[in-house]
Order: C-alpha cells, then structure tokens, then sequence
C-alpha cells in the first residue's frame, strides 16, 4: 500500500514538472498579428535567424514557478530538414528526463524506471524544434510583444492548438543573448525557465534524445 501511494505521488510530481515547461494551458486573447509583425519586423527578423541558425545548444536552466525552483540542463538539436530534438533533465528529486523527438514528447522517472508518453501537440515549447521557425508562419500567432533597452519578449501560440499553451522567448538585445523562456498558465501564473552558461559549440550525441528503460520500452 505505501509503495503504491509512493509510485503515485511520484508519477504526479513527474507529470506536474512535464506539464510545468510544456503543457501550460491558457485562454487568453491575442493583439492582431500584422500589427506585431509590422511594429517589431526586424526584431523578429533577428530572433528568427539566431533561432534558425541553432544547430547545437546545451546548457542549465533555473525553473522557478510560484516560488518553486526547480534547476536542470537543457539540450536542443536542431536540423533545417527535419523537426529538432529536445531534451531537460530535472536534477531535483525524484529526478525525471522530458525529451520530444519528433511528433512524441516522452518523460521518464528514473527511479521507478517509467516512461510515459505525449503528442508534441500538446507542447507549446515545440516551437523551438520546428524546421524553419518563423513567426508569420500560418499556424503560429503573436500573442505580445514587450521590449525596453535591454531586453525584448515574444510569446506565440498555435493558431490551431490554443490550448496547447502561451510560449515565450526572452533575449537580452546588448549582446544579443538568448536568456529566458515562459510560459503562463489561464489563472496568469508564470513559469520561468532561465538558461544559463550556454554552450553552441558542443556536438550533442543523437543517443541524448532517446529514452530507454531497463525493458529497453
């Protein structure tokens, strides 16, 4: 009974943490598209190209939600031919893995050695691992933008998948740094997601984006 309850409640902490960076739901409405793309074309034109132009990306990152902080490393591949690879290592306890390799994001708790699997239909951070990431595509919508000297921030949603999430990227403009992502949940809370020591350079292993248990599942 108490290893039932435990395996319980650490199956519900993973999916929190899962849900907590990708799956954050909101309703909010959104300013028109063409004003943001008209305002803000070369500023996006700019987070476009360093976005496009990613191939390797690893580095730690600081999750703060409500005063919760949880630390960890991300890892993203990127290919201009075919959708890129995500990985997040959760380093709290217990600890779980989140990787979205083409059209499935799966999680993984380590110590119960389970693997549960999602569409990335359901992840608004999937806009990272897209082909070619722009902002005037047909199923991507502009929800705001804010910038002042030294930062600017664009959240987007998917025009087909609103409930998929709000999705926000956050760059320091002198030098231009790519600091922050976000997303806000339909009561206004804001998950935070600051990276930290970024490394482009590093060649990531294809191993990093594939999960296996103990049954090789």
């Amino acid at each position: 009974m108490y290893n039932s309850l435990k395996n319980f409640i650490r199956k519900s902490y993973a999916l929190k943490l899962c849900i907590a960076f990708f799956c954050i739901f909101t309703t909010k409405s959104s300013f028109a598209q063409s004003k943001f793309l008209d305002q803000y074309q070369q500023e996006l034109s700019q987070i476009e190209s360093f976005l496009n132009n990613i191939k390797d990306l690893n580095c730690k990152f600081i999750q703060n939600s409500n005063g919760s902080v949880v630390e960890g490393k991300f890892y993203l591949s990127r290919n201009k031919n075919s959708s890129g690879k995500m990985r997040v290592e959760y380093l709290a306890e217990p600890k779980v893995l989140i990787v979205v390799n083409g059209t499935i994001l799966s999680y993984y708790d380590v110590e119960l050695d389970e693997i549960s699997k999602l569409s990335t239909n359901t992840t608004p951070a999937s806009f990272l691992t897209r082909p070619n990431i722009s902002f005037s595509a047909k199923d991507v919508e502009i929800t705001n933008i804010t910038k002042n000297n030294n930062e600017i921030k664009v959240s987007v949603m998917k025009k087909n998948r609103k409930e998929a999430g709000e999705f926000s990227l956050i760059f320091k403009l002198d030098p231009f740094e790519f600091i922050k992502m976000e997303v806000k949940n339909d009561l206004e809370q804001i998950i935070s997601i600051q990276l930290k020591n970024i490394d482009f350079q590093s060649k990531l292993s294809d191993k990093l984006f594939i999960l296996k248990n103990s049954n090789n599942e």
